[in-house]
């Protein structure tokens, strides 16, 4: 009795890592299927994945067990797609399947300079009405306000600078900028003046 339970940790790891790999390859083979005759390779597998689990849990006590499961399953899971993938050789498309490109758009130095001040100076200033606006508004503590608004700022001026470098429509990008600096200074600031 005292020879398993020395190899107890060993034993019920190697075979929750094999029950791990088998439940994978067959939820893999389910997923490879036609419905109806793919479901029994679906319940074994996730039978296999439970009794995977519950050797983990043996081995490692619940909260180890559930983080070194977790892994090995993810382990699992990479080396059956990795070990059944397969090399392609990319098809010659002709010219009526090729995907359609972007159509060609002549450009001039006036609009160029106004999409870069577009997406550079008024989504710059729409981004930080709104994290203004979430730093001032928001019903959070103080600091969490404070913190979240200024993390917002860079992601939605990215976000503005690509939408608008991407929108062929420079009057539809201006007055939605326009319209989200006045609505952020608005909330930001408005309910101060008129205290």
């Amino acid at each position: 009795m005292e020879l398993l339970e020395t190899y107890l940790v060993p034993l019920a790891t190697a075979a929750g890592v094999l029950l791990f790999v088998c439940g994978v390859a067959l939820l893999r083979l389910s997923w490879l299927g036609k419905r109806p005759g793919n479901v029994p390779y679906l319940i074994s597998g996730w039978m296999l994945i439970a009794g995977a689990f519950w050797a983990f849990f043996r081995a490692w006590d619940v909260e180890v067990g559930v983080a070194y499961g977790l892994i090995v399953l993810a382990l699992a899971a990479y080396g059956i797609i990795i070990l059944r993938r397969e090399i392609r050789v990319p098809k010659v498309q002709r010219a009526r399947e090729a995907a359609l490109e972007p159509e060609e758009r002549p450009t001039n130095w006036p609009r160029a300079i106004a999409k870069a001040l577009l997406s550079i100076v008024l989504a710059g200033i729409a981004a930080i009405g709104v994290g203004v606006a979430f730093a001032v508004a928001m019903p959070l503590a103080t600091h969490d306000r404070i913190v979240v608004g200024g993390l917002l700022v860079p992601v939605l001026w990215g976000a503005g600078m690509a939408w608008t470098l991407s929108d062929s429509k420079l009057l539809r990008a201006t007055l939605l900028l326009v319209g989200i600096s006045a609505v952020g200074y608005a909330v930001a600031f408005l309910p101060k003046v008129l205290a």
